[in-house]
């Protein structure tokens, strides 16, 4: 994973609303991660933000802080602060941010089907550093 500086600035959604943003918190390095990125939605009062299944990423929105409506193939539903939403590959799916606000964590991963396809990934420890956890040549302790 790369990991973005904090201090990165957020970019204005196309919403127009100047209090929606966007900011990449990390993202994968090439193909060795499943998982794609970790974003930060902050969505102003009456704004929207979409999953477009053309992305062909599995999402994972977490509601940090406000409320809001989610939209989807099986119909409206209200969001709310500790609400955990997963979207499948290859769905629609739009959020929309009610009068106070909504705050989003997102973590967008590759769907099984893909990562199936990968090949498999060790980390490379030094001998000194590995632990009876961690042997990577070995079935186990």
């Amino acid at each position: 994973m790369i990991v973005n500086s904090q201090d990165l600035p957020a970019r204005y959604l196309r919403s127009g609303a100047p209090d929606s943003t966007w900011r990449c918190l990390a993202r994968r390095g090439m193909l060795h991660s499943e998982c794609e990125a970790f974003e930060q939605v902050r969505l102003a009062a009456d704004t929207g933000w979409a999953h477009d299944p053309e992305h062909g990423t599995e999402v994972t929105l977490y509601a940090v802080a406000g409320t809001g409506t989610v939209r989807d193939a099986s119909g409206e539903r209200p969001l709310a602060a500790g609400h955990v939403l997963l979207v499948p590959a290859r769905s629609a799916l739009r959020v929309t941010a009610g009068p106070d606000g909504l705050n989003l964590a997102v973590v967008r991963v590759l769907p099984a089907e893909i990562t199936a396809e990968l090949p498999a990934r060790v980390p490379e420890l030094p001998a000194h550093e590995q632990t009876a956890i961690f042997r990577p040549e070995s079935d186990g302790p």
